[in-house]
């Protein structure tokens, strides 16, 4: 068809430029790949694809980079895109990390996955205008058994207009045919659910985002190089030392704590390659003194869920994080008030308050 032939815009040096944000595990390298061969091998433009990465672990930063252009043009340029046409975040929570919306045009198109409705994910990512879309690929992701690039590369498909899905759908198929072909079905559903679930919204007039400008971050300064670079390396933007907030190094699944029905074996604490569990003298269930589990400290976890496969009374179990979480303590006093009815020692359900709409708060 015509429309896949087309771009639908360019930037100044005649690219359609996209970045996808993520970390690792959620497989926006792969995901970034697949759409490169496909509009290169499949459509006629040309393009190029590459990735960044910082250390090759599940949760560290990901930034995968798709440019394209017409079939006359050549890409003659390997920088990373600073100024994406569409931009793709793979999890709700790296909105809330400095930069990841960084660069965008006046109608770039931004595509979250979010289990929250669009337009609440406009403001949580402080979108003035272009076009936002937002889909749950993790819990679309979770249904079919799969990771949740394909459910991202079949929302992209959607919004991006010249991208042909048969296209895509074949490129899924070819990588994931030789080596799991039993993957193939449930990848394609996957990328079909996302296709049709994204829910799309152009942006119009909204004075909320217009009441006063953003402060500065005062620990963070713009431009730095080897010119004025800080003398001896000084670390200028401390970053987690500070906020103490790591949620974005998951995956979108965390290891919820039962305190009534943990027996405090240790079984956690011994198979946790982060030690994230915390302990206390207390007293048993057996009214003796001893050391007590807390819970995981979420600060450091990683979301690997060791724990929650190796717990023998299901004390641990997985959960999803959705995007109004937040951290209230050191260990985890986090999540929605129905989920951590147990966690105060005495078993009286811990009291919650909701406020802005968002956010939950305990209160005793």
């Amino acid at each position: 068809m015509e429309q896949f032939r087309i771009l639908p815009k360019t930037n100044e040096l005649g690219f359609y430029e996209m970045r996808f944000e993520s970390v690792g595990g959620l497989g926006a390298n792969l995901a970034g790949q697949l759409l490169a061969q496909t509009l290169v091998l499949k459509q006629g433009f040309n393009g190029a694809h590459f990735s960044s990465y910082g250390s090759e672990k599940k949760g560290s930063p990901v930034k995968s980079y798709v440019r394209v252009c017409t079939a006359e043009k050549e890409v003659r340029t390997s920088s990373p895109v600073n100024r994406p046409n569409l931009l793709a975040v793979f999890h709700h929570c790296l909105l809330k990390v400095e930069g990841v919306t960084a660069g965008l045009y006046p109608d770039s198109t931004v595509v979250v996955n979010s289990p929250d409705p669009v337009e609440q994910v406009r403001y949580r990512a402080n979108l003035k205008s272009g076009t936002v879309a937002a889909v749950d690929a993790m819990a679309i992701a979770i249904e079919n058994g799969t990771r949740i690039n394909t459910a991202m590369l079949g929302a992209i498909t959607r919004v991006a207009n010249f991208v042909d899905p048969e296209a895509v759908k074949e490129a899924i198929e070819g990588s994931l045919q030789e080596r799991y072909p039993s993957l193939v079905a449930a990848n394609l559903k996957t990328f079909e659910q996302a296709f049709e679930k994204v829910e799309i919204k152009e942006l119009g007039y909204d004075n909320r985002f217009e009441v006063e400008p953003a402060e500065p971050h005062v620990y963070y300064y713009h431009g730095l190089g080897y010119a004025n670079a800080p003398i001896g390396g000084a670390i200028v933007n401390p970053g987690n030392t500070v906020h103490k907030d790591l949620s974005a190094s998951r995956q979108g699944i965390f290891p919820l704590y039962h305190r009534d029905r943990c027996i405090d074996c240790g079984l956690c604490t011994m198979t946790c390659p982060d030690f994230v569990f915390v302990w206390e003298k207390g007293v048993d269930k057996k009214g003796l003194t001893a050391m007590v589990l807390k819970g995981p400290n979420l600060q450091y976890c990683k979301g690997c869920l060791k724990c929650v496969d190796i717990c023998p009374v299901e004390a641990l179990t997985m959960e999803c994080e959705r995007p109004e979480f937040r951290y209230t303590a050191d260990v985890q006093l986090w999540g929605p008030p129905d989920a951590l009815v147990a966690m105060s020692r005495d078993s009286d359900p811990a009291k919650w308050s909701q406020e802005d709409g968002y956010y939950w708060y305990r209160v005793s």
